[in-house]
């Protein structure tokens, strides 16, 4: 017995395959439609596979009569609107198409789109006045974003619009991704990270577990060894000692003072202590956003310096839901930016453009591993928009 594969643009297309080569005598094992996945699925033809087997001997029977294997379907009136939408693109455009999200310009600021005019509330596929080819288009973008877990609602406002683009075939997917990349950018562009003459007292806070004391140990390494600046150190994370002996660690190879606080009145001793630094990067206690006491020593701690930074470490690796309950409660403890942490562990950059979305926050650093100070730096907005579009990072 022999099984074998065949495929063709319809099923009457494969079943003569299976005819041609078969014979009368085969089996339908199976048939199945098969729609290619992915952002480039648009470019490649659906297809219908039939597996189909065979006894041995029927093969060599060459003069025995053959019949179609299965009587054919009757035939169905298709929609014409709806066929277009399944249109094929040639497969040796797909292979110059390929690298074109890897290789997208960075638009000027000339070019950032208005947002006041990017607002829907829904994709209109089905709307007469969208261009059918640009909606097979819109989808795909539709479904990638979505894939990459940026909520639906961001996902509608990045796509407004785009029916109505004109365009000459292979300019359509270009003009089409071009905007929803600089859609994507622009709203990532809006980013801060600790600047020269500003606040010199810089507060981390966030959750446990997120990696905020190494990142405080890459961003003093990186202040102390490639901008020269004095940097000094100060912990009122005693709930874990072990957290203090790392920061420790990294003070003494950095060759910068530290001092650990257990109060409000110690951490404004310290920082008097050092007034002839250039910056002071203080680490509070992880702590859970559910924990109302831990919350209120945050804010007295907080409210014990008025020339402050502060920045709320998350990792992108949080589910979006958690992260939504982490920062409305830091908004109504301090106003932040945000750094991200994590992105080694994760595939998806979405929550990066949801967060933006949803706090207002100004984006400064991200971390993408333990190596200390090599795996930090500031956003970078083409990046994210080329991931979150199925390219590379």
């Amino acid at each position: 017995m022999k099984i074998r594969k065949y495929d063709g643009e319809n099923e009457r297309e494969a079943m003569l395959k299976v005819k041609d080569e078969l014979g009368s005598e085969a089996l339908i094992v199976s048939v199945k439609n098969v729609r290619p996945k992915g952002i480039f699925r648009l470019f490649k033809k659906p297809y219908v596979e039939v597996t189909a087997a065979v006894d041995d001997r029927s093969i060599l029977e060459e003069d025995s009569e053959r019949q179609p294997v299965i009587p054919r379907k009757p035939s169905v009136a298709i929609d014409d609107r709806k066929l277009s939408m399944d249109r094929n693109i040639d497969d040796d455009y797909l292979e110059q198409f390929k690298s074109f999200i890897n290789n997208l310009p960075e638009p000027s600021g000339d070019e950032a789109c208005d947002e006041d005019n990017d607002r829907m509330s829904e994709v209109q596929i089905e709307d007469e006045n969208v261009d059918v080819e640009n909606a097979v288009l819109i989808k795909a973008v539709y479904d990638q974003l979505l894939e990459n877990e940026v909520r639906e609602d961001v996902i509608n406002d990045l796509v407004q619009g785009l029916g109505q683009i004109e365009g000459q075939q292979d300019d359509e997917v270009t003009d089409i991704i071009s905007v929803v990349y600089k859609r994507i950018v622009n709203r990532l562009s809006d980013f801060e990270v600790i600047r020269e003459g500003g606040p010199k007292n810089v507060f981390f806070v966030g959750p446990t577990g997120v990696g905020k004391t190494t990142t405080i140990a890459k961003v003093a390494s990186f202040y102390t060894l490639n901008k020269g600046k004095k940097v000094a150190l100060i912990t009122s994370d005693t709930y874990r000692i072990a957290a203090v002996e790392q920061l420790r660690t990294y003070a003494n190879i950095l060759n910068i003072p530290i001092k650990v606080v257990y109060s409000e009145e110690e951490l404004v001793q310290g920082i008097q202590d050092f007034c002839d630094m250039d910056l002071i990067l203080i680490d509070t206690a992880g702590r859970s956003h559910k924990n109302s006491e831990r919350r209120q020593d945050l804010v007295r701690l907080l409210e014990q310096v008025d020339d402050r930074e502060v920045y709320l470490v998350l990792s992108v690796a949080t589910k979006y839901k958690d992260l939504l309950q982490i920062t409305r409660i830091y908004d109504e403890i301090t106003k932040y930016k945000i750094i991200f942490t994590k992105l080694d562990e994760t595939s998806s950059y979405g929550n990066i453009l949801n967060i933006k979305e949803e706090t207002g926050a100004k984006l400064s650093y991200v971390t993408f591993g333990q190596n200390v100070p090599d795996d930090i730096s500031e956003v970078n907005p083409h990046i994210i928009a080329r991931q979150v579009l199925g390219g590379e990072e």
